[in-house]
Protein backbone atom coordinates (compact mmCIF):
# COMPACT_ATOMS: atom_id res chain seq x y z
CA UNK A 1 0.00 0.00 0.00
CA UNK A 2 1.87 3.16 -0.81
CA UNK A 3 0.07 6.81 0.19
CA UNK A 4 0.08 10.27 -0.84
CA UNK A 5 -0.03 12.60 1.81
CA UNK A 6 -1.64 16.27 0.81
CA UNK A 7 -0.92 19.31 3.22
CA UNK A 8 -2.84 22.10 3.86
CA UNK A 9 -2.50 23.49 6.98
CA UNK A 10 0.09 26.39 7.87
CA UNK A 11 2.84 24.81 9.68
CA UNK A 12 2.11 28.29 12.25
CA UNK A 13 -1.22 28.35 12.25
CA UNK A 14 -2.95 24.42 12.35
CA UNK A 15 -0.87 21.15 13.56
CA UNK A 16 -1.76 19.62 10.08
CA UNK A 17 2.72 19.60 9.29
CA UNK A 18 3.12 18.21 13.08
CA UNK A 19 0.32 15.06 12.18
CA UNK A 20 1.43 14.29 8.66
CA UNK A 21 5.39 13.56 10.22
CA UNK A 22 4.53 11.77 12.98
CA UNK A 23 2.20 9.90 10.47
CA UNK A 24 5.17 9.47 8.01
CA UNK A 25 7.44 7.83 11.03
CA UNK A 26 5.03 5.63 11.95
CA UNK A 27 4.34 4.34 8.85
CA UNK A 28 7.96 4.10 7.58
CA UNK A 29 8.74 2.22 10.70
CA UNK A 30 6.42 -0.35 9.67
CA UNK A 31 6.01 -0.25 5.79
CA UNK A 32 9.72 0.93 4.12
CA UNK A 33 8.12 2.52 1.05
CA UNK A 34 4.43 3.42 2.07
CA UNK A 35 5.09 7.16 1.27
CA UNK A 36 5.48 7.61 -2.40
CA UNK A 37 5.32 11.60 -1.70
CA UNK A 38 4.30 14.61 -0.13
CA UNK A 39 2.36 17.60 -1.57
CA UNK A 40 2.40 20.99 0.37
CA UNK A 41 -0.61 22.98 -0.85
CA UNK A 42 -2.11 26.59 0.22
CA UNK A 43 -0.19 27.71 3.17
CA UNK A 44 1.63 24.34 4.16
CA UNK A 45 3.75 25.51 1.71
CA UNK A 46 5.78 28.11 4.36
CA UNK A 47 7.20 24.69 5.62
CA UNK A 48 9.51 24.77 2.64
CA UNK A 49 11.15 28.74 3.31
CA UNK A 50 14.89 28.03 4.23
CA UNK A 51 14.74 31.98 6.10
CA UNK A 52 12.10 31.02 8.55
CA UNK A 53 13.63 30.78 12.08
CA UNK A 54 11.68 28.90 14.65
CA UNK A 55 11.96 29.76 18.36
CA UNK A 56 15.30 27.60 19.96
CA UNK A 57 12.56 25.89 22.22
CA UNK A 58 10.25 24.35 19.53
CA UNK A 59 10.68 22.17 16.95
CA UNK A 60 12.41 23.08 13.52
CA UNK A 61 9.55 21.79 11.42
CA UNK A 62 11.64 22.28 8.12
CA UNK A 63 14.99 20.60 9.34
CA UNK A 64 12.61 17.37 10.58
CA UNK A 65 10.70 17.44 7.25
CA UNK A 66 14.29 17.72 5.49
CA UNK A 67 15.42 14.87 7.88
CA UNK A 68 12.52 12.20 7.38
CA UNK A 69 12.69 13.17 3.18
CA UNK A 70 16.76 12.36 3.36
CA UNK A 71 16.50 9.65 5.47
CA UNK A 72 13.50 7.67 3.46
CA UNK A 73 13.69 9.07 0.28
CA UNK A 74 10.64 10.57 0.36
CA UNK A 75 9.94 13.71 -2.32
CA UNK A 76 8.67 16.90 -0.58
CA UNK A 77 6.33 19.22 -3.42
CA UNK A 78 5.31 22.04 -2.33
CA UNK A 79 2.73 24.01 -4.92
CA UNK A 80 4.59 26.09 -7.03
CA UNK A 81 1.95 29.29 -7.23
CA UNK A 82 0.90 29.05 -3.68
CA UNK A 83 4.93 29.20 -2.93
CA UNK A 84 5.94 31.62 -4.96
CA UNK A 85 2.52 34.02 -3.91
CA UNK A 86 4.31 33.72 -0.83
CA UNK A 87 7.99 34.69 -1.47
CA UNK A 88 9.17 30.67 -1.48
CA UNK A 89 11.56 30.58 -4.61
CA UNK A 90 13.90 28.12 -5.90
CA UNK A 91 17.16 29.54 -8.23
CA UNK A 92 15.07 29.50 -11.75
CA UNK A 93 12.41 31.69 -10.11
CA UNK A 94 14.61 33.75 -8.55
CA UNK A 95 16.47 34.69 -11.70
CA UNK A 96 12.68 34.47 -13.74
CA UNK A 97 11.81 37.26 -11.22
CA UNK A 98 15.28 39.16 -11.39
CA UNK A 99 15.94 38.85 -7.70
CA UNK A 100 19.24 37.99 -5.93
CA UNK A 101 18.54 35.29 -3.35
CA UNK A 102 16.02 32.18 -3.13
CA UNK A 103 14.47 30.56 -0.50
CA UNK A 104 13.53 27.11 -1.22
CA UNK A 105 14.60 25.05 1.82
CA UNK A 106 16.70 21.66 0.62
CA UNK A 107 15.15 18.50 -0.07
CA UNK A 108 12.18 20.37 -0.86
CA UNK A 109 10.57 21.18 -4.91
CA UNK A 110 8.65 23.39 -6.56
CA UNK A 111 5.76 21.92 -8.72
CA UNK A 112 2.48 22.04 -10.08
CA UNK A 113 -0.72 20.82 -9.50
CA UNK A 114 -0.07 18.24 -12.23
CA UNK A 115 2.29 16.42 -9.85
CA UNK A 116 -0.11 15.99 -7.23
CA UNK A 117 -2.65 14.33 -10.08
CA UNK A 118 -0.37 12.13 -10.53
CA UNK A 119 0.78 11.19 -7.15
CA UNK A 120 -2.95 10.62 -6.82
CA UNK A 121 -3.32 8.41 -9.77
CA UNK A 122 -0.17 6.37 -8.99
CA UNK A 123 -1.19 5.60 -5.25
CA UNK A 124 -3.82 3.28 -3.38
CA UNK A 125 -4.94 6.53 -0.68
CA UNK A 126 -4.63 9.93 -0.42
CA UNK A 127 -4.34 11.61 3.24
CA UNK A 128 -5.18 14.87 3.56
CA UNK A 129 -3.89 17.29 6.80
CA UNK A 130 -5.80 20.17 7.19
Amino acid sequence: MQYTLLITGSPYQSKACHSALRFIRAAVTKYPNSIKGVFFYEDAVLIGNQTAQPPRDEINLTKAWQEVAEQHSIPLYLCIAAAVRRGIINESESRRYELEQHTLAGHFQLEGLGTLVDLMNTTNKVIQFR
